[in-house]
């Protein structure tokens, strides 16, 4: 579909580009106009800012000699923002969309033999190219691209800007899944609107499936940073300062550029929609639009004109937002790019992994896979504590585990430049096979967390864990803490600028498993406290989601959404710390549960998506009920238990006849919860097995299970 740019809190432009075929694009309206009059009201002179900076510099380049020879070489870096998914797009990617840019600014594009002949002769080299540095802001060795492991992926905003590289000294691209408003692809600022405070935000994001010709893009999308770039360095689109085309005889203030309503994914080389009968700015005769110059929309792009490149030049030789530092000697010897193509320095690799799974059953598979980067790799060192095999020189390698918990993973990568570590604690959690309820069962959370498996997998601040106040009546509960105090990270860090920035991140935690099989009438209902930081109705998009498994999370089944207003229970609570303190505080949700053909190990998920506006969530009172039904000697020749009613402290005698192969005996409450569990000898015949009751006065239920074959019993105990 046809992407185009959205306007955020300063000037940007983006180009749409088309990445299937032409029939298949829609157009997709932004409301330029009403988005620039609210700039510039809320960012007064701004606009002014940006004529005079054009004024400027269209009076140097018309003023200095036009035999300017200089190569213009500018430090690129790459931020490869990413959840381990196609998004992570390879180097090889970068590589290709590098050479594409550096034929297209140094006119070495096979396709300026397309261009129409009228523009032929003022199609110009812009003698600026863009190299990869080898030197980060540290000093380490970099070959200029990075890969970031981060929820911000899925919302490219200025805010996704993260690891920003000093923009005096490198040109930043963040490359990322997604964008926040629908239907950009990227955007880039001009210099003058990345002044003063806002300079974090200077530099292009763009999406993965725009980068390049190859990978995840293809080569009708690999122009988007040529035009991008082309905003980066002060030019606008053919028609002006707005996003959409169709604009009435568009000025771009460019000389060369005739006026233009632009082209909106038609190459039409014979359009000529602005015939006014007189002279035509620098033409003085009438002239098919410019569609192929590359910050048009066409789809066709191939060339600069003359005077779009002096204006691109003689912006690089302002101060304005340190354009004119980035191509001096200087910053190419203090950034590493002032190096011979073709021979920059080999790294030491930096590791990094992904798994294909987090929570699996005990004899399940886990594959890890290397995700390393900023060098070639010549050696992978695993290690799998608890796993088999429990050590792998892979680079992707499926991994056994047998008994159930939580298990550590190592990968150490290295060259001849040297070699980097990363080590996950709690990297993946192997489901035990048991059942921890047999039946319908209540999690209140009160003096410990039940066996509920929770997972942060940015390993933020933010994750879910059990409190002992602040649940319903005070009591225990789990909390997800999505605040965190700005001045925990002071000094100005990078975590204290992006510390609220949660959007699309996922905290979850799962279930101990249920047996709900001879369960009927099933419900499950929970109580939740939540407030908001959002302002605006519009702003409130978190959501908690339910899933239910009978697979150890192998898959899930969705069950639940609670989301916007209905996920408030407290209303706006700023930026607060914010924790319930009565009970009017929170709310119940439910939903009926039909189960599948099977239930015997049903676990439930409570997954929580937050927005940028997020604050402390807390859980309490899990509640799976239902009628327990009694099903005596299903697929036994004879269970039977004696004597019921059985004194407290004495021992129940359970009788088997038959095989009592892979038999267990299970004791329960009412509530589901597991007193004991006793494995049975292999045997063919009659066995008498004796289980302690230990417990207090009361009804229980006893459980003879063997594969999918269980006998339920009611004992009572006096």
């Amino acid at each position: 579909m046809r992407k185009h740019l959205l306007f955020g809190a300063l000037a940007v432009f983006g180009m749409g580009m088309n990445s299937h075929s032409f029939a298949q694009d829609k157009h997709f309206s932004c409301g330029i106009s009403e988005q620039l009059q609210k700039l510039y009201a809320q960012n007064p002179g701004l606009e002014a800012d940006y004529y005079r900076l054009l004024q400027n510099s269209k009076q140097t380049f018309h003023t200095k000699s036009g035999d300017d020879t200089t190569i213009y070489r500018i430090p690129i870096v790459f931020h490869i923002l990413h959840e381990y998914g196609s998004e992570n797009i390879s180097d090889l990617q970068v590589y290709d969309q590098m050479d594409i840019l550096n034929n297209d600014y140094r006119k070495l594009n096979a396709d300026t033999t397309d261009i129409v002949s009228v523009f032929y002769t003022i199609a110009g080299d812009a003698r600026i190219e863009f190299v990869l540095p080898t030197i980060d802001p540290f000093g380490n060795c970099t070959n200029g691209i990075e890969h970031i492991y981060t929820h911000m992926s899925n919302f490219g905003d200025d805010y996704s800007k993260l690891n920003q590289w000093n923009r005096a000294k490198y040109l930043n691209v963040w490359v990322t899944n997604t964008i926040g408003s629908a239907g950009v692809a990227g955007y880039a600022y001009y210099p003058s609107a990345t002044v003063g405070t806002f300079f974090f935000a200077d530099g292009i994001i763009i999406l993965n499936d725009y980068i390049g010709s190859i990978g995840t893009s293809n080569l009708n999308s690999s122009r988007a940073l040529t035009h991008e770039i082309g905003h980066y360095l002060g030019l606008s689109h053919t028609w002006g300062s707005t996003n959409d085309p169709n604009v009435a005889c568009g000025d771009d203030q460019v000389d060369d550029t005739p006026k233009t309503k632009g082209s909106d994914l038609v190459c039409n080389l014979n359009a000529n929609t602005c015939v006014d009968g007189g002279v035509l700015d620098y033409w003085t005769f009438d002239v098919v639009d410019n569609v192929q110059n590359y910050m048009d929309y066409s789809y066709c792009s191939n060339m600069f004109t003359r005077d779009q490149i002096n204006l691109m030049r003689t912006n690089l030789q302002q101060d304005v937002s340190f354009r004119n530092n980035l191509w001096s000697d200087t910053n190419l010897i203090a950034t590493g790019a002032d190096y011979l193509p073709g021979t920059p320095q080999l790294c030491a690799p930096v590791a990094d992994f992904s798994m294909d799974d987090n929570m699996v059953c005990m004899g399940g598979n886990v594959l890890f896979t290397s995700a390393s980067w900023n060098a070639t790799i010549d050696d992978y060192s695993w290690s799998f504590p608890g796993g088999t095999p429990a050590t792998s020189t892979n680079p992707s390698q499926s991994v056994t585990y047998s008994a159930p918990g939580w298990y550590d993973v190592t990968l150490t990568v290295s060259n001849a430049s040297g070699s980097s570590t990363k080590t996950i604690a709690n990297a993946v959690y192997i489901s035990p096979d048991w059942t921890e309820h047999y039946g319908p069962a209540i999690e209140n959370f009160n003096t410990t967390d039940n066996y509920w498996a929770v997972f942060n997998p940015e390993n933020n601040h933010a994750n879910f864990h059990r409190i002992a106040t602040n649940g319903v009546d005070n009591s225990g509960c789990f909390m997800l803490n999505n605040y965190k105090d700005i001045s925990e990270a002071l000094p100005f860090t990078d975590d204290a600028f992006y510390y609220e920035r949660l959007g699309y991140s996922k905290d979850y935690m799962v279930s101990p498993a249920y047996n709900l099989d001879n369960t009927t009438g099933i419900t499950v209902s929970f109580d939740y406290a939540y407030g908001t930081k959002a302002t605006t109705s519009a702003d409130i998009t978190e959501k908690l989601v339910v899933y239910s498994s009978n697979n150890c999370g192998e898959t899930w089944i969705q069950r639940k959404v609670v989301t916007g207003a209905s996920l408030l229970t407290v209303g706006y609570v700023g930026n607060e710390d914010f924790y319930p303190t009565a009970n009017g505080e929170w709310k119940t949700a439910s939903f009926a549960f039909t189960p599948g053909a099977t239930e015997t190990n049903t676990r439930f998920k409570f997954e929580f998506v937050a927005s940028d506006f997020s604050s402390n969530f807390f859980l309490d009172n899990v509640n799976v009920s239902g009628t327990l039904g009694i099903n005596d000697n299903t697929g036994f020749n004879s269970v039977s238990v004696s004597p019921n009613p059985v004194a407290a402290g004495s021992e129940l005698a359970v009788e088997v006849t038959g095989s009592t192969k892979n038999m267990e005996i299970n004791v329960t409450d009412l509530n589901g919860k597991v007193v004991s569990t006793t494995k049975v000898t292999d045997l063919n015949g009659t066995q008498t097995v004796n289980i302690p009751m230990n417990v207090a006065k009361g009804c229980y239920i006893v459980n003879a299970v063997q594969g999918t074959n269980k006998s339920t019993h009611r004992v009572v105990v006096y």
